[in-house]
């Protein structure tokens, strides 16, 4: 079983009262790590993890910024660092997709673009590279577009027969007893 080791910065109150004063809940959750910590030195991680819900080694990668940086533990390695879009993985900004696929609504609706294909390539000549498929259908459910097609019909289908058959038929489908 690992042990915390846990230098205190500031005393038990002061940590309560940085605690209490976060907006974010990210650093809520963390200054109330620490202050479980610095208010419970005899309790093992395990505790302190079961105690407020969280996993053991969140426990301890809190406390170690806490014992690396002090107080600003949370500003110097978690404010605006995790969750949202990646940047540097991203094709393009979201100003840029808006604008392309306000180009792509436009020439849709004139009837240029008719299938997945048509909308892949233009994708990629405006980024400049090749694009995967989840890359385009994520960007239409970034941007509300959804995939709709007329209902799929034989090719075979005689409309004549079918409203034929429709009059002809029996109202009542009975079965053989």
């Amino acid at each position: 079983m690992k042990k915390l080791k846990f230098e205190s910065h500031f005393c038990v109150k002061s940590i309560k009262k940085i605690m209490n004063s976060q907006t974010d809940l990210r650093a809520f959750k963390g200054w109330q790590i620490i202050h479980c910590v610095a208010s419970n030195s005899d309790k093992s991680s395990e505790e302190i993890a079961s105690c407020l819900g969280i996993s053991k080694s969140f426990v301890f990668r809190v406390i170690r910024l806490y014992n690396e940086h002090g107080k600003n533990w949370f500003n110097n390695c978690y404010k605006g660092k995790r969750g949202g879009r990646r940047q540097k993985r991203c094709h393009l900004s979201l100003d840029d997709e808006k604008k392309l696929m306000k180009s792509l609504e436009t020439e849709a609706l004139e009837g240029n673009i008719l299938t997945f294909k048509h909308i892949k390539k233009k994708i990629e000549d405006y980024v400049g590279k090749t694009v995967s498929d989840d890359y385009i259908w994520d960007l239409f459910n970034r941007h509300g577009w959804k995939k709709k097609v007329p209902r799929q019909s034989h090719p075979k289908t005689n409309k004549g027969e079918q409203e034929e058959y429709k009059k002809n038929s029996k109202k009542i489908w009975m079965p053989n007893l």
